[in-house]
């Protein structure tokens, strides 16, 4: 959707710096879905973000946001340089009017917008009440044990708990105790238990934004995530007609020599044979270091035609073609695979903490 104006700032009113209203800036306003940091916040204090598309320019072209903020002056409040498609992604902590500006001076251009034309959100946690196997609870615990491949681990509810408006996912020594020994190996392994929570039987859509604000582990030997399942399950038929798992983000622990995160797509086809779309996300050092120190928002835009996937705003990798035509539920994990273990560094209990969990749906646009 493109916003463009027939005006720029006024004499009465200091504002951003004068430009010429031009269709060569797009500008969406994309839901609240940037906000990093150390401390818990809620999910209406994070940032919208602005996707600009700018036609004819060069790789690396400035681009500026700027908003009005609480003492009620303009301010530059983020900045940007284009991609090579002239793409480039802004945020704003502050809601209203916005104006997207290129360059500066007499040959400035652009376009203004407003927060109130991104999406309203339709589901929130935030996490300020215990929702998990409540009776009115919005999350359950998922029913997997020493199966698959994960025959060393299983989910319990001692392993999801909610406290202090955060959602605390644990891999956890199972106090029944034993040794798993994988096959082919001599080490043996400590049962684990797994928080793993979903919103199956109670919440799900089809086609919007889902996103999660997240502090993963730290160690490799389990992996944080964020996903989610098409209701009542896959079935063959490709992804429209028997949906897909859509993982948004899977950590893979600090010093994975890949980076650590994925962002992938699988569906069964005609044949019900698994296709799988995605992987590893390319220059994770280019995204950030501290996503086990830090939260940071991982999210999808979910459409007929394909999945964004984003960090704090920032697309990560853009997933087109054919998707889920199902509803699908929301999962948070924090799961030990069996493939994982022998390269367990760390100590358990290990966790993942979710700050909030937010869904804006869109239908099909």
């Amino acid at each position: 959707m493109a916003f463009v104006t027939t005006a720029c700032s006024s004499a009465e009113e200091a504002g951003p710096p004068s430009y010429e209203p031009s269709d060569a800036v797009d500008v969406q306003v994309l839901p609240q879905l940037a906000a990093t940091g150390e401390d818990v916040e809620s999910a209406d204090d994070a940032a919208w973000v602005v996707d600009a598309t700018v036609a004819d320019v060069d790789e690396g072209t400035a681009v500026t946001l700027y908003a009005k903020t609480e003492d009620d002056a303009w301010e530059a409040v983020s900045e940007g340089e284009t991609d090579k498609g002239g793409a480039v992604a802004l945020t704003t902590p502050a809601p209203g009017r916005l104006h997207v500006v290129v360059g500066d001076g007499d040959g400035a251009i652009g376009a203004e917008a407003s927060t109130d034309d991104a999406p309203e959100a339709t589901f929130t946690d935030d996490f300020d009440e215990d929702t998990v196997d409540e009776p009115d609870g919005t999350w359950v615990s998922r029913d997997q044990g020493y199966i698959g491949v994960r025959t060393c681990s299983r989910t319990d509810a001692s392993a999801a708990e909610v406290g202090d408006g955060v959602l605390t996912l644990s891999v956890l020594e199972d106090p029944d105790g034993g040794e798993c020994q994988l096959p082919g190996r001599r080490k043996k392994f400590p049962f684990r238990l797994n928080g793993h929570v979903g919103t199956e039987g109670l919440y799900g859509f089809t086609y919007g934004f889902a996103a999660a604000r997240i502090r993963t582990q730290s160690a490799r030997g389990q992996h944080a995530a964020f996903w989610m399942q098409a209701v009542g399950g896959q079935s063959a038929g490709g992804a429209k007609k028997g949906g897909a798992e859509i993982d948004v983000m899977e950590y893979f622990g600090d010093d994975h020599p890949e980076g650590g995160l994925t962002s992938f797509t699988y569906f069964l086809d005609e044949d019900g044979e698994k296709q799988t779309v995605g992987g590893w996300l390319p220059d994770v050092e280019d995204l950030g270091d501290d996503w086990s120190t830090d939260y940071h928002v991982f999210s999808v835009e979910w459409t007929p035609d394909e999945y964004v996937f984003r960090i704090d705003g920032q697309v990560t990798q853009r997933l087109e073609g054919e998707t889920s035509g199902r509803q699908e539920f929301l999962i948070l994990s924090l799961l030990s695979s069996d493939y994982e273990l022998p390269r367990f560094n760390g100590e358990l209990p290990e966790t993942m903490e979710v700050d909030w969990a937010r869904v804006w749906e869109t239908g099909p646009r």
